[in-house]
Order: C-alpha cells, then sequence, then structure tokens
C-alpha cells in the first residue's frame, strides 16, 4: 500500500510540476501577445516611463530577460538617474549571474537617493550575497540552536508490548515525554578550481547534536562532512547542467558512546529541464560500522555492512517566492546480519512560500514550508531472538510545518511542528512522536 501511495504520489511531485509546466502553452502565448501590445506602446510613447516598467514585467514574467534588460537600457540612455530603473536592471543580471555588473547598477540606484525604505532594505539584504558570489572562494552558514519538545523521547512502543522469540512481553519501562536542548550546523564552501570550463569544489558540513533535559541516555550527535568538485557539463548546449563526484562521511553517538560511522562516494547529475525544473539523479555508497549492544542488537535499524542509495531529487521554483523541493530515494542494505539487511523506498517533499512580514518594521520576506516523508522498508530475514517465524516490515510517515521570520540581515527566528508514525508487524517498532521546536537563526 505505502510503496504504490510512494510511486504513485511521492516521485509525482516532481513530474506533477512539470506536467503544469507543459499546461501552459496557452497562458504563455496570451502573455506574449500581452508583451507585444507593451512593446508597442513603449515605441510609440518612449517617455511613458510606467508602460516601459510595464514591458519590464511581462518580459521578466516570460523568462525573456534579455528584451527586459534592453527596456530598462534604453529607459537609462534616456535619464540616467532613473533609480528604479537602476534597480530592476541590477536583479536582473543578479539573476544572470553577471554579479560584478549587478552590484554596479544596485550601487548606483542606492546612491540616486530616489527609493523608497522598502526598495532600499531589499538591495542592502541582496547585496552582500551578489558580491560573495563574485569571489573566488563562496561561503555560507545556518547555525541554530533552541528548545524542542518530543511527547515520545524515549521512543518506546505505543502499547508499551514487546516480543522476544515470539513472545509478547510488557515492559518494565514506558514512554517518556522529554524537552531537550538542540544545536544544528550547516556550513558550506564553494571554491573555484583552475581547470578548462566552469568548476568548482563543493564542501558541505552538517552537524546536529541534543541535551535531553531528563533522558541523558537519549542524547544524540550526528556530523557528516561531503567534499566533490562540480563539473559543467556543457555550457553551451546543455546550460546549467553539472556533474558531482563526491567522497562523504559520518559520525554519531547516543548517550555517551559512539554508535554508527559511515563512509564512500557517490556521484550525482543535475539537469535543469526548461526553466522553473531542475531534476539531480545520483548513486551513493556507504560503509557503515554500527556499534550494537544488548540482548537484541537486531532492534536497531540500521546494522555493520554497508547500503547503496539511489534517488532522485527535483526543484520546481514556478516564482520566486515559491519552491517545491523532492526526494525519491531507494536504498539496498547488506548488514552482517541477514536479519538486518533491508530495501527500503522512500519520497520526501517541502513546499515553501515566501511572503512579507507582516509585521511593518520588519521588511524581509518571511517563510513557510510544509513538508512530509513517507517510507517502506522490508527486511530479508526473521530474527529468531525477536520472532522467529516474521520478518521485520516497518512503515513509516511523518508531517509538519516550519516557519522561519527574518528579523534582521544576519538573524531570524524559526520555529516547526512535526508528528511522526512508525508501523511494523513487530509492535517492537510501532511509535509515534509529536516535536515542537523553537529557536534563533544565524546567517553568514
Amino acid at each position: 500500500m505505502v510503496v504504490s501511495l510512494f510511486a504513485r504520489g511521492g516521485a509525482a511531485c516532481v513530474f506533477g510540476a512539470l506536467a503544469l509546466v507543459g499546461r501552459a502553452p496557452a497562458a504563455a502565448q496570451d502573455a506574449r501577445a500581452e508583451q507585444a501590445r507593451l512593446a508597442e506602446d513603449s515605441r510609440l510613447h518612449p517617455a511613458d516611463y510606467e508602460a516601459a516598467y510595464r514591458y519590464v514585467v511581462a518580459s521578466v514574467e516570460l523568462r525573456d530577460y534579455e528584451a527586459a534588460i534592453g527596456a530598462l537600457e534604453r529607459l537609462l540612455a534616456f535619464n540616467p538617474r532613473l533609480a528604479r530603473a537602476q534597480k530592476e536592471l541590477g536583479l536582473l543580471y543578479a539573476r544572470l549571474g553577471a554579479g560584478e555588473t549587478a552590484a554596479m547598477h544596485l550601487r548606483a540606484a542606492l546612491e540616486g537617493g530616489a527609493l523608497g525604505p522598502a526598495q532600499r532594505a531589499q538591495i542592502e539584504a541582496l547585496l552582500p550575497q551578489i558580491l560573495k558570489e563574485t569571489e573566488p572562494s563562496r561561503w555560507s552558514a545556518r547555525l541554530q540552536a533552541g528548545v524542542r519538545s518530543q511527547s515520545n523521547a524515549s521512543f518506546f512502543p505505543n502499547n508499551g508490548l514487546f516480543v522476544a522469540g515470539g513472545l509478547g512481553l510488557v515492559a518494565p519501562l514506558q514512554r517518556r515525554a522529554d524537552f531537550n536542548a538542540f544545536e544544528l550546523a550547516d556550513i558550506a564552501n564553494d571554491s573555484d578550481l583552475d581547470t578548462p570550463g566552469e568548476a568548482h569544489l563543493e564542501t558541505r558540513f552538517k552537524g546536529y547534536a541534543t541535551q535531553q533535559f531528563h533522558l541523558a541516555s537519549y542524547n544524540v550527535g550526528v556530523f557528516g562532512l561531503s567534499v566533490g568538485p562540480r563539473f559543467a557539463l556543457d555550457p553551451a548546449a546543455a546550460p546549467g547542467a553539472s556533474v558531482k563526484p563526491y567522497v562523504t562521511g559520518m559520525t554519531s553517538y547516543v548517550g555517551s558512546s559512539n554508535y554508527l560511522n559511515s563512509g564512500g562516494a557517490g556521484v550525482s547529475v543535475a539537469a535543469p529541464l526548461g526553466e522553473d525544473v531542475i531534476v539531480e539523479p545520483g548513486v551513493e555508497y556507504r560503509y557503515l560500522s554500527v556499534a550494537s549492544a544488548g540482548l537484541f542488537p537486531s532492534a536497531a535499524a540500521l546494522g555493520t555492512g554497508s547500503a547503496v542509495t539511489a534517488s532522485l531529487n527535483g526543484l520546481w521554483a514556478p516564482r520566486e517566492n515559491i519552491r517545491l523541493e523532492t526526494r525519491a530515494a531507494f536504498t539496498r542494505a547488506n548488514a552482517v546480519r541477514l536479519p538486518q539487511s533491508f530495501d527500503q523506498v522512500e519520497g520526501q517533499a517541502l513546499l515553501r512560500f515566501d511572503f512579507e512580514s507582516p509585521l511593518a518594521r520588519f521588511e524581509r520576506k518571511w517563510s513557510l514550508a510544509p513538508f512530509g516523508r513517507v517510507f517502506h522498508a522490508f527486511y530479508d530475514a526473521a530474527d529468531p531472538a525477536l520472532d522467529p517465524a516474521r520478518a521485520r516490515r516497518d512503515t513509516g510517515w511523518a508531517a509538519g510545518l516550519l516557519v522561519e521570520a527574518p528579523l534582521t540581515r544576519w538573524v531570524a527566528v524559526s520555529a516547526a511542528f512535526e508528528y511522526a508514525r512508525y508501523d511494523s508487524n513487530l509492535p517492537n517498532f510501532r511509535t509515534d512522536n509529536l516535536s515542537v521546536w523553537f529557536g534563533p537563526v544565524a546567517r553568514f
């Protein structure tokens, strides 16, 4: 059931976007007719700045950036002091990746002094990022700390039942709620490589750690690093298409002990499909080293061995303030212990909306992002220590909402909630958990 749902729904997030693009020709034809009408108005009334701006807006909506740039350049030829034209021209050049030219026009718009506070704030927020893109080595970071609550921090089964050797047991302990402090770091660097064509080295670090208020044995820490070059495939024939081979590693702890270490390599290919859609298929191999202890080591979801994952990431951005991010993946894990070997399929999606702040004093856009995940795992063999007659089958889903409110260029406040439910043919793994978290965010 879940597999068919995933096949029809999880991956369809990308291809449903393509279907929307495929239904657009009639609307695009009307928009081009409107663009042509506005072009004629601008030609007959060259001093009518508002008509020219309407033509620019229509051209941008059609992704006809060259036409929009040409119209703005003509306006500036008549009147070089038009701050609004300088601003729009700078934003267009930034969109096309011409950072130095974009910065020149945006600075001219600021120096003109004719822009309103909101327009000046927009330029002042974008200009540092545009200038950063022109540097040979570009760093960015997102750091967050905060407090999280969990309704089932101990991840115990909902009904308190376990099976061992095929017999049902009542757990001596029950599920417990708890709060924890958490820290999250996402740091990236892109460094241009001195090679023919367009190429740069991508380095990504992600770290997450928690400190439980009462259940210290459930403290967790996960730290991962990946490094690899990204090469443009053919900038002339396939603009935006690239390939990235990389190496990756990860370590983690639970309580005060090391739990999982992994290392491996992978390759992904980014391929734009039109103006709005990017798909990125990839494959990755990892060796896993898992510390399993206790009477039932196979109760852990992972075991020492290896895993190969084939994935398809998708991005659909029909507008500047809307982004749909999706991921579909299949994983084959071969563990040393056969009962921990499994196949897993999963789908994820996040839809982000950016909107004007409801508070007048904050001029940067806020964001709202509902998200969800579904997976199904099939284990290869039954574990006699748990149930000699049934191989484990797990199904899970999670859904939530993320809200982020920038306060300044550097600082934001973020809050989210998530409900996750896991079902299984073994009662040991039937659980759910409601999480709510909140904290400040720093961006660099």
